[in-house]
C-alpha cells in the first residue's frame, strides 16, 4: 500500500500541474481529496492491515492527505491573486489604467492562531462555540465549582463590574477565563453526550503586565464528555492537536495539578518540538514545554450542566493563545503583539491559518 500512496501522489502532482483554472482545480480537489476520492477510497483498506503496518500507512497517509490539501491551497491562492490581471487584459486597451500599487492588510497573528486551533479541532469533530466576555459570576465562578472563598474571586485578581449598574442582582465581572463556555455551550445548545466543544476567546486578569503576561489575553476552552471516556481519550486528542498544529510528531505527559473544575487535574507538558528533547532555551533545557492545564471533569461541574456524573464523564482543557503564537513564532515578549508596531505584524503577511472550517455557535449573551 505504500506503493500505492506513493503512486496516487505522483499521478496527482502531475495533474495538478496541469491545472489551468478554479473550475479544472475543483474537479481535482473531488477527485483526489473529497469525501469519495482516490485517497479516501484507498484508506478504506486500512482496515484490513495488521497493527504494525496500519500504523505505518496511516501516518504516510496522513502525511499525504496535509500534503495535497497544503497544494490544493496554493494553487487556489494562485488562481484569487491572478484574477485582477486577467480582468486587465479582457478590456479594451483604452479603458486600461494602472492604479498605484496598495498596501494589502492581512490577520493578526493572534487571529490566525485562533483559526488555526479552531480549524484543527473541528477535524476531530468538536463544535466551535463563542460566547461574552462580560460574564455573570455563576458562569464564571460558581457552576465551575469554584468556591466564593476562593482566591480568584477577589478584586485583586478579577475586573469586577459594579452589579447595581448592570442586574442589580448577580455579580458581574469581565471573564477571567473561557471555562464559563463549558456551561454554556451545553445550556444554549441543549448538547447531550457524547459530545464535544471548542471555545477560543478574550480573557481578562488584574496582571502585571512584563514581557510573559497581560491584563488581556486569549484562550481556548476544550470539553468532551461522553459515556466511557478516559484520560487516555484526552492524552490522544491533545497530542494528535499538538503535533498538527506544530507540524512535528509531539509526545505529551501528564503532571497532578489542582483545578477546583476537574478532578483529577492535571499540567500538561508537551515534548519541545525545537530541539527534539535534547535541551534549548526555549524548553530551559528540560526537554519538555508547558502548554495546558486540564483534567477530567468534576462530577459537581457535570450536575451544574444536568448531566449525571454516575453515567457519564470526560475531559476538559484550556490552553494560552498568545503562548502558542510565542512558542510557533519563536517572540520572548508578548506585549508585542498589542504594540501596534507595524514593523512586527509585517512579519506575519505570509502566514495562513486555512480555510475557515467547523460548525460555529453563539453560546450565550452577555448580562449587560
Amino acid at each position: 500500500m505504500e506503493q500505492q500512496l506513493e503512486d496516487l501522489q505522483k499521478q496527482a502532482n502531475k495533474e495538478l500541474a496541469e491545472v489551468s483554472d478554479a473550475s479544472a482545480l475543483e474537479a481535482w480537489r473531488v477527485l483526489y481529496i473529497g469525501r469519495k476520492g482516490k485517497l479516501p477510497e484507498l484508506l478504506r483498506g486500512v482496515k484490513d492491515l495488521g497493527d504494525e503496518e496500519k500504523r505505518v500507512i496511516g501516518k504516510a497517509a496522513n502525511i499525504l492527505k496535509r500534503t495535497l490539501e497544503e497544494a490544493y491551497s496554493v494553487k487556489q491562492e494562485s488562481f484569487i491573486a491572478s484574477a485582477p490581471n486577467k480582468l486587465m487584459k479582457a478590456l479594451p486597451a483604452g479603458r486600461q489604467v494602472q492604479a498605484n500599487e496598495a498596501s494589502v492588510g492581512h490577520l493578526h497573528p493572534i487571529t490566525l492562531t485562533i483559526e488555526r486551533v479552531q480549524n484543527i479541532f473541528a477535524a476531530m469533530g468538536f463544535i466551535i462555540a463563542d460566547g461574552p466576555e462580560v460574564e455573570e459570576a455563576r458562569y464564571n465562578f460558581d457552576a465551575l465549582n469554584i468556591p466564593s472563598d476562593h482566591p480568584a474571586r477577589g478584586e485583586g485578581d478579577t475586573f469586577m463590574i459594579d452589579p447595581k449598574s448592570v442586574s442589580g442582582e448577580q455579580d458581574v465581572v469581565l471573564r477571567t477565563q473561557t471555562s464559563p463556555m463549558q456551561i454554556r455551550s451545553v445550556e444554549t445548545m441543549r448538547l447531550t453526550p457524547p459530545f464535544y466543544v471548542i471555545a477560543p476567546g478574550r480573557v481578562y486578569r488584574r496582571e502585571k503586565v512584563d514581557a510573559t503576561h497581560e491584563s488581556t489575553f486569549y484562550q481556548f476552552e476544550g470539553l468532551g464528555i461522553g459515556e466511557d471516556i478516559t484520560i487516555a481519550d484526552f492524552k490522544g486528542v491533545i497530542a494528535a492537536f499538538f503535533s498538527t498544529f506544530f507540524q512535528k510528531d509531539v509526545t505529551v505527559r501528564l503532571r497532578p495539578s489542582y483545578f477546583p473544575f476537574v478532578e483529577p487535574g492535571f499540567e500538561v507538558d508537551m515534548s519541545c518540538v525545537f530541539c527534539a528533547q535534547k535541551g534549548c532555551r526555549v524548553c530551559k533545557y528540560t526537554g519538555w514545554i508547558e502548554v495546558m492545564g486540564a483534567g477530567m471533569v468534576h462530577p459537581n461541574v457535570l450536575k451544574n450542566m444536568n448531566i449525571d456524573p454516575t453515567k457519564y464523564q470526560g475531559f476538559a482543557f484550556g490552553g494560552a493563545i498568545d503562548r502558542l503564537t510565542m512558542i510557533r513564532h519563536g517572540i520572548n515578549d508578548i506585549r508585542m503583539f498589542w504594540s501596534g508596531d507595524i514593523r512586527f505584524l509585517r512579519q506575519f503577511s505570509n502566514c495562513h491559518s486555512g480555510p475557515r472550517a467547523g460548525i460555529h455557535v453563539d453560546a450565550g449573551s452577555s448580562p449587560a
